[in-house]
């Protein structure tokens, strides 16, 4: 199945969300067909094939999303150590302003 290669995703619908979504399927169409030269509706396969390769397919994007969380939690973590060292930072550079004009009076 040719793809219209005139076609805008981003302007399918209102939501950008959705319109991403959809150019990624089209892009994952003309990959599909490039590497085995069927539509998925000309594939097939047996239905186990189809369970196995997408139990296989959840299992790597549950990997994925477990290192995109490890990621995440860890941005988390040293953004809230970054916040702290910077209020005492912040405590001890005003206080030490403060005294030194204390001094000069």
């Amino acid at each position: 199945m040719a793809v219209n290669p005139n076609l805008d995703p981003s302007g399918i619908t209102d939501d950008p969300i959705v319109n991403q979504v959809i150019e990624l399927i089209v892009k994952r169409h003309i990959q599909g067909m490039e590497k085995f030269g069927k539509t998925m509706e000309a594939n097939e396969r047996p239905i186990n094939e189809w369970v196995d390769e997408t139990i296989e397919e959840l299992l790597d994007a549950i990997h994925y999303l477990t290192k995109t969380k490890t990621i995440f939690d860890k941005f988390k973590s040293d953004n809230k150590r970054l916040k702290s060292a910077l209020e005492v930072f912040e405590k001890g550079s005003f206080v030490d302003d403060k005294n030194t004009e204390e001094k000069r009076d």
